[in-house]
């Protein structure tokens, strides 16, 4: 049965320590009273109080911790994931995925609609709300352990949100949008935190992409590979960017921006990119620059699928173009490598589902061009399941920050009992 908040949590105050609490057992797995005492140092009815205030919340649940003598279990306490869910909601150029994930990362349910930046923005955002109010409804039948509020509704403990595009750190308003112009005056983050009254994150497409590949690749959801570059290589290029274990974001939001490096040699020197500049890499070998040419030349294509058809068919002028890219896209790459010193790369986006076609020249360049040094245990490698990684990245990007705030604590206890 489906079971309700914990009245007591009206009356909750969250601590610091109760946070400190909340980050050992996500990282340790399931500890006893005793255990949390010797590892923190608190006195017991310390480690009583923060447990209390955990569990009332529901964040925490008592769990019996079998006796490695087989004795009587012990009673433990452990993370509880299912307490509430993260609204994850992909915005891409024509396309929008959206999902609930649980306070693991893991979506639970998710629906991909046939709306995206490239259309107007009051009819997109009403239509991903529209399939987001849907699976919050489907999503009641989730788990027996789900929580839902008076209302009905499923917990939410964050809206987290992708764009296509760069946002601005501090305000978390798009900025400089060639694919999503008409969506810059709309305070997206405001906007989703307003409807579902509960904190909202917003983050680019391949910022996201670049935390989930850090946390999938360590092969453990409690630590990340420090240093790692995503690629996005779709319509556009553009590069999310960890080092030292959080996303590089720079001063203003526009970290990553490798669309707009310029490229080297003569090859697309003289090409008008969108952003008003010409000999951007972006404008020979991003997307919309491919699909721009295959046109001139007769080819019957208007989206990347066709693109990566043609490829796969072997012809010839496409074949030529995507490896084209794929050399042109490694140089920029082998820069990158000199400059950040990642230990790995994954470039996703809908060229990279031209597989080798593409990564073969992006391998070749950074082979040929990055130092020895930062090329010795470089992995690189393509991105097979991006619209997953793009969901899972803003969980934990809403994770990572909501779960380690007290004032996100805080709200997640007051949240219940509005």
């Amino acid at each position: 049965m489906l079971t309700t908040m914990d009245k007591s949590a009206e009356s909750i105050d969250i601590s610091a320590g109760t946070v400190e609490l909340l980050t050992r057992l996500r990282e340790h797995g399931p500890m006893t009273r005793s255990e949390i005492g010797a590892t923190t140092g608190w006195a017991r009815p310390t480690v009583n109080k923060r447990i209390d205030e955990l569990t009332a919340i529901g964040i925490a649940q008592p769990l019996a911790i079998p006796s490695a003598t087989g004795g009587r279990p012990a009673q433990g306490f452990a993370f509880n994931p299912f307490c509430a869910y993260i609204l994850a909601i992909d915005i891409a150029t024509t396309a929008t995925t959206v999902a609930l994930c649980d306070l693991s990362g893991q979506p639970a349910v998710a629906q991909t609609i046939n709306v995206g930046a490239e259309n107007e923005p009051e009819d997109a955002l009403h239509t991903i709300c529209a399939t987001a109010d849907a699976l919050l409804l489907q999503g009641l039948s989730i788990s027996s352990t789900t929580e839902v509020s008076d209302t009905g509704a499923i917990q939410l403990f964050a809206v987290s949100i992708a764009v296509t595009t760069r946002v601005e750190t501090v305000t978390g308003n798009i900025i400089q949008a060639p694919v999503m112009q008409h969506w810059e005056n709309h305070h997206i983050r405001e906007y989703f935190a307003e409807r579902y009254h509960t904190p909202a994150f917003i983050e680019n497409d391949a910022n996201a992409r670049a935390l989930c590949k850090a946390y999938e690749l360590a092969g453990d959801e409690s630590h990340m590979v420090s240093h790692l570059l995503y690629v996005h290589a779709g319509m556009g290029l553009g590069a999310g960017i960890i080092s030292s274990g959080s996303i590089m974001h720079g001063a203003f939001g526009a970290a990553g921006d490798i669309g707009h490096i310029h490229v080297f040699g003569n090859i697309g020197e003289h090409s008008l990119c969108r952003c008003g500049n010409t000999g951007c890499v972006e404008a020979t070998a991003g997307g919309w620059a491919i699909l721009q040419t295959l046109q001139t030349q007769g080819k019957a294509v208007h989206t990347l699928d066709d693109v990566v058809e043609l490829a796969s068919h072997g012809d010839v002028e496409t074949v030529q173009l995507i490896r084209q890219a794929g050399r042109l896209i490694g140089d920029v790459i082998s820069a990158c490598v000199n400059m950040l010193n990642p230990s790995c790369i994954v470039v996703g986006g809908e060229l990279s589902h031209c597989g080798e076609l593409l990564m073969n020249g992006i391998r070749e360049r950074v082979w040929a061009r990055a130092q020895p040094l930062a090329t010795k245990s470089l992995r690189i490698e393509s991105c097979s399941d991006e619209a997953q990684a793009g969901i899972v990245g803003l969980a934990y990007a809403a994770i990572d920050q909501g779960l380690t705030s007290l004032d996100m604590l805080q709200d997640f206890a007051n949240q219940q009992n509005r």
